[in-house]
């Protein structure tokens, strides 16, 4: 079934430059812009936002961490075969990329933990976190990396990492956060705004 699914979701791979370069930079740039969504986030706590900002942007790195983690995980339990190298010939390979394990996706399980922290603190930019990430996940599968039970399994993993970390992870992230403002008042740097 998944190997079917990501024939449908592939086939298209490959007939238009347009869509495939479109698919292309969705799944190259999608961790970059993941990452890029985490460093303002904790700039604008720091600059402007106050004390609960720069509190969601440290949430939501150590949730992708934790997500990134379990992966590694289930990754050394479980060894699948890339679709590209499971089924040589029937794949459209658009983006290059090592012959390691396939599930689950690391890149969906970083992009949904950032995104679902993002959602659970500010509901319109994590909706529109959350798209990105469903745009890059789907793109991984496009551009012939990925099953869609990849993706799939790294969105749940994402999302419950940063589930729990917004539930449980109060007082370790207040200490992580007293940590991080004393290293910055060690740096000489300005002292981040309170609320």
């Amino acid at each position: 079934m998944d190997y079917q699914l990501e024939q449908w979701i592939n086939g298209p791979a490959g007939s238009s430059s347009a869509l495939d370069a479109i698919m292309r930079a969705a799944a190259d740039w999608g961790q970059w812009i993941f990452a890029g969504i985490v460093v303002v986030w904790l700039i604008y706590g720091w600059v402007r936002g106050g004390r609960r900002d720069r509190w969601g942007a440290i949430a939501a790195l150590v949730a992708a961490a934790i997500a990134l983690g379990i992966n590694q995980i289930v990754g050394h339990l479980w060894m699948r075969p890339r679709p590209f190298i499971a089924h040589p010939g029937s794949v459209h390979i658009l983006i290059s990329h090592a012959n390691d394990g396939s599930f689950p996706s690391d890149h969906a399980a970083a992009g949904f933990a950032i995104a679902m922290t993002l959602w659970i603190m500010h509901r319109r930019w994590g909706t529109f976190a959350l798209v990105v990430a469903a745009v890059m996940s789907y793109a991984r599968v496009f551009d012939g990396v990925h099953y869609p039970g990849d993706v799939l399994a790294g969105a749940v993993i994402g999302l419950a990492a940063a589930w729990a970390v917004m539930r449980w992870g109060e007082r370790p992230l207040d200490a992580l956060e007293t940590s991080l403002d004393r290293g910055v008042r060690r740096l000489h740097l300005p002292v981040p705004r309170t609320d």
